[in-house]
């Protein structure tokens, strides 16, 4: 290896050894999608569109993605569930007892973290999304008022 002079900064070129070269758990790409557009759903049968999503396009079949999202909730005292769509397939749908729920009359706001693994084996570009649902009358907003929610999205190599 050694160290050039590129557009007046240092730069390595060469090859790289295979001890420092991008191995199995290794992080290959991120990308991340944020919204502050206010979205509702007041359906306690299906779930809606929350407006959360990003794509990422993995380099193998093989790759994991590492799913993490913030999505700012504000609500009173209503039950809700998010859930996990890879494009058109639903991949985390927690069950009912993985859900936010206060009694409190007040208004929350907060952000609901999910964290998730997953193996789409594909090399063609996904889009993951997240869907809410209401467990009991009323009416679940999310981002809005200069809230942003976010997903970011890691390709594991595996």
């Amino acid at each position: 290896m050694a160290i050039t002079r590129l557009g007046g900064a240092n730069a390595i070129t060469g090859i790289i050894p295979t001890s420092v070269a991008p191995g199995q758990g290794k992080i290959l790409q991120a990308v991340q999608g944020t919204t502050a557009t206010l979205a509702n759903f007041t359906s306690t049968s299906s779930y809606a569109d929350t407006g959360l999503s990003a794509s990422i396009t993995p380099s193998s079949t093989s790759s994991k993605i590492l799913v993490l999202v913030d999505q700012h909730v504000y609500f009173s005292t209503n039950g809700l569930s998010l859930k996990i769509v890879r494009d058109s397939t639903d991949v985390l749908t927690p069950p009912v007892n993985y859900t936010l729920h206060d009694n409190d009359s007040g208004n929350n706001r907060f952000y609901y973290p999910i964290h998730f693994l997953d193996s789409p084996s594909s090399s063609s570009s996904i889009t993951y999304k997240t869907q809410g649902i209401l467990h009991s009358s009323g009416t679940v907003y999310v981002q809005g008022d200069n809230n942003h929610s976010f997903m970011t999205l890691m390709e594991i190599l595996d």
